[in-house]
């Protein structure tokens, strides 16, 4: 489609809507009554809305801001240096913070592990002084006392705390 159809396009229907705007305006401020209407579309009203869409057309179409500069081999090269370093910033970025969420899953297990430990040690030992010098069969007819001291040895060896020292 050639250029000047498509600034013609533009122009009518700026024109027109510029039309439909003036009259709805006039009606509505009760300038022009609806039978003098048609009256209206003298050569002033005519000229001021050909001249609004001119303007409007223009604004439209006007050439853009003119193309970059040309740059010379040292200012591209330097361009290029800047946008690889800044690239190589946000991968670093990017592969720190996924070694940060890497740390950050294995410190939560360790913390599930450290409160387990915690936990199982906190009761064999009240549990164990509870029992004083005395033992309690359990279900299965070993020892309590001993299941006991296991449960204190088992808490050890999942502690993150303790299993590294």
């Amino acid at each position: 489609m050639p250029r000047w159809f498509s600034i013609a396009a533009i122009f009518i229907v700026t024109a027109f809507v510029l039309h439909a705007f003036l009259v709805i305006v006039s009606l509505a401020a009760g300038v022009v009554s609806g039978q003098g209407l048609l009256t209206m579309a003298g050569p002033v009203t005519f000229i001021v809305e050909f001249g609004l869409a001119a303007v409007i057309t223009y604004l439209i179409i006007k050439p853009r801001a003119s193309t970059p500069p040309v740059l010379s081999d040292e200012e591209i090269d330097k361009r290029d240096a800047d946008l690889e370093a800044d690239a190589r910033r946000r991968v670093h970025a990017i592969e720190q913070h996924y070694r940060d969420e890497q740390r950050l899953e294995r410190l939560k297990a360790e913390v599930v592990k450290w409160r387990e430990a915690r936990d199982l040690r906190a009761y064999a030992t009240e549990a164990l002084a509870d029992l004083g010098d005395d033992d309690v069969p359990t279900s299965e007819g070993g020892s309590l006392r001993a299941e006991l001291q296991w449960a204190l040895d088992y808490a050890d060896s999942i502690d993150p705390l303790r299993a590294r020292s």
